[in-house]
């Protein structure tokens, strides 16, 4: 018995709703394969959903490249990049040593956990 290999389009004609919508990033960036940019186009043009959803996506990706950037202050960029270098040097230990100087030492919560299990013992052996 023979096996008939078909080689199997790179792209469904019947493309889904959720499938068409997920490509919409790309094809506006024109980051889609040839194939793949013109099966979402071809569902685009038979599917009113989509293409007033593509129709919404393209209108606000335009005013978005509109509207003009602001530039971040100096400081706000050293304050990242202060933060940046010290979680790369600690790691998460950094995080956890940032609670020390809150910190109760163990001396003083022992003996009160100690104190507290002996009044409690007291209380209910009380008659």
């Amino acid at each position: 018995m023979t096996l008939i290999h078909r080689k199997l389009p790179d792209v469904d004609p019947r493309m889904n709703h959720r499938e068409a919508r997920a490509l919409f990033l790309a094809l506006a960036d024109d980051e889609l394969p040839a194939p793949k940019a013109q099966a979402v186009r071809t569902h685009l043009d038979g599917c009113d959903d989509c293409r007033k959803g593509w129709e919404g996506y393209a209108y606000t990706l335009q005013r978005l490249k509109g509207v003009e950037r602001e530039k971040a202050p100096p400081a706000l960029a050293t304050q990242v990049m202060n933060r940046v270098r010290r979680q790369r040097r600690f790691g998460l230990r950094g995080l956890h040593t940032k609670h020390m100087h809150y910190r109760v030492p163990v001396e003083i919560i022992i003996p009160l956990l100690l104190g507290a299990a002996v009044a409690a013992f007291l209380f209910m052996a009380a008659p």
